[in-house]
């Protein structure tokens, strides 16, 4: 089974919607179970995948053996969480011009975060990128994605502006990707951003805005996240489309004060105690995710209208347009740095 992100984050958003509702003595079972999974207790592993875990598969039919995820970073925490209680969940990176896959985890590979290998057909080499710190001489070699081999193109139909641009063909069949990637010791590959999703904060430690979003995701409040932040200031911002019922879910048991959870969505994301909880509860996933201070968001813009391809905050595969939705949002953003001089 093959998917975006955005399909396995609304899978596992789903399952933990059902844990969360279905009692305090259910959910404790489940993620007990979880953790004798990740610890591969000898006999208890196969017993709670049996007791416990077959219930979730069976909604995929009890047959699914892999899935492989690709066409934007899936975080670790959702990877973790699906191949525990579903099925293990492989990474794969490519792109239209690598015409398929430029790089995939055999399951032997199995571990959280790589996208794998080089394919067959595929050469992969790191280009410096200095004003990040992105460098081949680091610990684990990092810097710009450049790709060569046979199933990569070689130019863009009749687009000779394109084609003589050194900064997209680097001479000698090499392509740059624009993809920030790592090496690992194993020798698999992990991406770590884009290029242009580098941002430089005011204290001048850049900040990678896609593998912000990633993790951000996974907390369970978030439909969807946008990143956002400018070079003056000292943390990032974000957008983000809530997860509706979740978000109603978890209202009811914080009984915040001068909020009504049964209230209209657009009420809920104009409540500013409901942002700020919404901005506690990412903050917490990223803490956990080991994210620097200066990576840890300073406030949260909550958005009632879902981002869809029809309003062209997404792209057909759940990309988001940041553009477009830093457009779109364009008063509330200001009005977030503004409060934060």
């Amino acid at each position: 089974m093959v998917g975006v992100p955005a399909v396995w984050e609304t899978i596992r958003k789903g399952i933990m919607g059902k844990v969360n509702a279905s009692g305090g003595l259910k959910k404790s079972v489940f993620m007990g179970s979880m953790s004798i999974k990740k610890a591969g207790v000898p006999g208890l592993t196969q017993a709670v995948d049996s007791l416990v875990f077959n219930q979730v598969k069976q909604q995929t039919g009890g047959r699914l053996r892999l899935t492989l995820s690709g066409g934007a970073a899936l975080s670790r925490e959702t990877q973790e969480f699906l191949s525990l209680a579903l099925v293990t969940v492989l990474q794969g990176y490519g792109m239209t011009e690598s015409c398929g896959m430029c790089a995939i985890l055999p399951p032997e590979y199995m571990s959280y975060g790589p996208v794998g290998v080089p394919v067959p057909s595929i050469e992969i080499k790191l280009l410096d990128h200095p004003e990040a710190g992105y460098l081949s001489t680091n610990d684990l070699p990092q810097g710009e994605i450049l790709i060569r081999g046979p199933s990569v193109t070689k130019g863009y139909f009749k687009r000779d502006d394109l084609n003589n641009d050194k900064e997209i063909f680097a001479g000698d069949g090499w392509f740059r990707t624009g993809d920030v990637g790592q090496w690992n010791k194993d020798g698999t590959l992990s991406i770590i951003d884009r290029i242009k999703n580098l941002v430089k904060l005011q204290g001048g430690e850049y900040i990678a805005l896609e593998r912000l979003e990633s993790t951000y995701k996974s907390c369970d409040l978030v439909a969807n996240i946008c990143v956002h932040a400018v070079p003056d200031a000292k943390q990032p911002m974000a957008l983000i489309y809530p997860h509706e019922s979740n978000l109603r879910h978890f209202l009811q048991s914080a009984n915040l004060p001068n909020v009504d959870s049964s209230a209209d969505l657009t009420t809920l994301c104009h409540n500013k105690a409901v942002a700020e909880a919404v901005l506690k509860q990412c903050n917490v996933v990223g803490k956990k995710a080991g994210f620097k201070p200066l990576e840890i968001l300073e406030a949260v813009v909550l958005t009632p209208e879902e981002w869809t391809p029809e309003n062209e905050l997404v792209t057909a595969a759940q990309k988001i347009q940041r553009k477009k939705i830093a457009q779109k949002y364009e008063k509330e953003i200001k009005e977030v740095y503004k409060e934060a001089q």
